[in-house]
């Protein structure tokens, strides 16, 4: 109030003209010194304007006074004083310099006109106080994760606010009130009388669902407040009033104020006491709710849902979802099954070594794309080379002998060397074969599927040894793992779409070409492997790749595609628990 006042007279003093000295009085209602504003806020207190205040404010009529010529107001000064209209009492006293008495009615005017606004404005200054004192409880109640310390945290700020001895807040169960927690105290007896009484009290007002207090205020509506009178009585209080809680237009609980001997209750406080509780009720309920079991939390959501389901619009909802889930379980789809598929090439060609050595070189590894020709490793040579030249050079020594016997004539000697000759071109033959073989290519464009011989260089192979697999790039097979309790639906020539786990953006379409009759266990599951040919190729596609198929296994209706799986597995539970 006094920022307001303050505030008010400079504005007044700012627009009349030829202010010289401005002076605003409230009295304390006690009779102690009075509240001053004057303006300018660093002139002394002017003892003449003072006590024109006082008289207008005690005779609630204007008052005039000259004052004769001075330095800065040569022509005299004119006082003027006016009691403040509204019911919190006061009077502004003004000097005006160079005026003359006869204009006193016009100023008077002017400061009336202007003194109409103060009133508004220290109500508007109340009802901003008032409003951040409401904001200020409800941090509190937020400030607090757990529900028992925030309760106590505002049951405390609420007595400050109130000016009440004690603030106790109780929360709506089953059975009734029961008191949470008491202001300035974080531990009390619940079994107390003291408590059991607070509940009373507050029992009464939710019952009726209205403020109730005792004694009431003059002109207050008759409430039934036999328990608050017990109250008082029992435990010396001067006043009592409960203020219900509500969230939502369902009661959270209510809390009780209570008010030493000499301390009475007024309408101004029951109204704020009202704004209070029509703030913090949705906040306790929101922190009552959070703190609520899982359970319980459960609990009131379903008794929720339930209430609206019985009302009419809600049972006019519940039936047309029940209508439209019925024709959508009722309408036909594609029944799919999953299953976990990977590729494979349709043929896979071993390279094997042709003869036994040493690994000398290695020019591919898994994954190489290789085209037809293109080496894949070499063996060492070294002792074949060795034997070719031998077996060279021993066939050329027998072709000389055999034309030293062609010039003697010797045809025994002809026919013993031409047969050695032979055999020594055999071996070379046999040698050139076995070179050739010291060299692995790929047999066709392919993919390396495996051999990764990288680390073996210089190691020994045997012959026969498969050394490299090599899968086509454009023949694939997809093996499908389908479970034990789907097999029945998988058929060959079924059709399907496969998501890989490399290509997850495109679904490849394949076929069935062959479903196995034998089951293999993996990871704790019967499965039973099934082959399918991609019906679109992609470039991409690489052997070992996997992902998920799905095969399409026929029409059926959704709610046997939603409820089969759940229903196999009942039948199964009841056979084995059966007699």
């Amino acid at each position: 109030m006094d920022a307001t006042d303050a505030s008010w007279l400079a504005e007044q003093c700012g627009i009349l003209p030829c202010v010289l000295r401005g002076l605003l009085v409230r009295p304390y209602l006690d009779g102690e010194s009075p509240r001053l504003a004057r303006w300018p806020q660093a002139a002394p207190l002017a003892p003449d304007l003072l006590a024109m205040a006082r008289a207008s404010l005690s005779q609630r009529e204007p008052l005039v006074a000259m004052r004769p010529p001075r330095a800065g107001s040569p022509l005299g000064s004119l006082c003027l004083a006016l009691s403040l209209p509204g019911a919190n009492p006061g009077a502004v006293a003004l000097e005006i310099s160079d005026a003359k008495e006869s204009e006193a009615p016009v100023w008077i005017n002017r400061l009336r006109a202007g003194a109409a606004w103060l009133e508004p404005l220290a109500r508007r200054e109340v009802a901003h106080a008032r409003l951040a004192g409401v904001v200020e409880l409800v941090g509190t109640a937020l400030a607090h994760a757990e529900l028992p310390d925030a309760l106590t945290a505002l049951a405390t700020d609420l007595a400050g606010h109130l000016g009440c001895e004690r603030v106790s807040i109780g929360l709506r169960e089953r059975n009734g009130i029961r008191v949470r927690a008491l202001s300035h105290s974080s531990a009390f007896d619940a079994r107390s009388a003291l408590l059991a009484d607070l509940a009373a009290a507050m029992d009464e007002a939710c019952d009726q669902d209205t403020t109730v207090s005792h004694p009431a205020p003059p002109g207050a509506p008759a409430r039934m407040d036999r328990a608050h009178a017990a109250l008082r009585e029992r435990h010396g209080a001067g006043a009592v009033w409960s203020v219900p809680l509500a969230a939502h237009g369902a009661l959270v609980g209510a809390f009780i104020c209570e008010r030493p001997a000499g301390l009475g209750i007024d309408e101004r406080v029951l109204r704020l006491s009202e704004e209070v509780a029509a703030l913090l009720g949705p906040v306790i309920a929101v922190q009552r709710a959070a703190a609520a079991p899982p359970l319980v939390r459960l609990r009131r959501l379903a008794e929720t849902r339930l209430a609206v389901l019985t009302r009419r619009e809600g049972r006019l909802a519940a039936a047309a979802a029940l209508a439209l889930l019925l024709v959508v379980a009722a309408a036909p789809a594609t029944h799919r099954v999953a299953a976990e598929a990977r590729l494979e090439g349709r043929i896979q060609r071993a390279v094997v070594a042709g003869v036994e050595g040493y690994l000398l070189q290695v020019e591919a590894r898994p994954g190489d794309l290789v085209p037809r020709g293109k080496i894949l490793a070499r063996l060492d040579d070294g002792d074949l080379q060795v034997e070719r030249r031998k077996w060279e050079g021993l066939r050329e020594q027998l072709r000389r002998e055999q034309r030293e016997a062609l010039a003697g004539h010797d045809r025994t000697q002809q026919s013993i060397l031409g047969a050695r000759i032979a055999q020594a071109e055999a071996q070379l033959n046999l040698i050139e074969a076995q070179l050739a073989r010291t060299v692995l290519e790929a047999p066709f464009d392919g993919v390396v599927v495996s051999g990764d011989l990288q680390q073996r260089l210089g190691s020994p192979v045997e012959k026969g040894e498969v050394l490299f697999e090599v899968a086509p790039l454009d023949g694939y097979r997809v093996v499908l793992e389908v479970d034990e309790r789907d097999v029945a639906f998988v058929a060959n020539d079924q059709s399907g779409r496969l998501l890989l786990s490399a290509l997850p953006g495109e679904a490849l379409p394949f076929t069935i070409d062959r479903v196995t009759p034998v089951a293999v266990a993996a990871e704790g599951h019967n499965r039973f492997r099934a082959e399918a040919r991609l019906e679109e190729p992609s470039a991409s596609l690489r052997p070992g790749m996997t992902g998920v198929a799905k095969i399409d296994a026929g029409r059926r209706a959704r709610a046997w595609i939603w409820s089969h799986e759940t229903l196999d597995w009942l039948r199964l539970v009841a056979w084995s628990w059966g007699p």
